[in-house]
């Protein structure tokens, strides 16, 4: 299915479909659809802004991230799906080892998700 860039929820109708590619593949579960479907509605009462209190607590944990002598990375399914390439780029750029961390978990997933990180770069994965 085309979506159209004029679509007034274009980027949430790709996220969405990212996020079925995932659990197509078994990296994303059916609770991590439902928490981000949980959390689009939040975002969409918010009025689809990042509230000031989010943004320092954003600027806050990337202090940490920089700050921490051996900083760690965890990446869930959703994480990997949506942003993997990206967080694989930040751990590089802050010396951060990433790990594999799941709450539904299984070995198959938790190699499944290792593969696609190492399918951007990822050198060495903790999980």
């Amino acid at each position: 299915m085309e979506i159209s860039p004029a679509h007034p929820r274009a980027e949430s109708l790709r996220i969405r479909r990212k996020l079925a590619e995932a659990f197509e593949e078994g990296i994303v579960v059916p609770e991590g659809l439902a928490a981000h479907g949980r959390g689009e509605a939040f975002d969409y009462l918010l009025g689809e802004k990042t509230l000031e209190p989010a943004r320092k607590a954003a600027e806050a944990g990337t202090a940490l991230l920089l700050l921490a002598k051996k900083p760690v990375i965890s990446i869930n399914g959703n994480a990997a799906a949506l942003a993997g390439r990206e967080l694989v780029r930040l751990a590089s750029l802050c010396n951060a080892a990433l790990e594999v961390n799941l709450f539904h978990s299984s070995r198959r997933r938790e190699r499944k998700i290792a593969s696609l990180l190492r399918s951007y770069g990822a050198k060495s994965i903790l999980g």
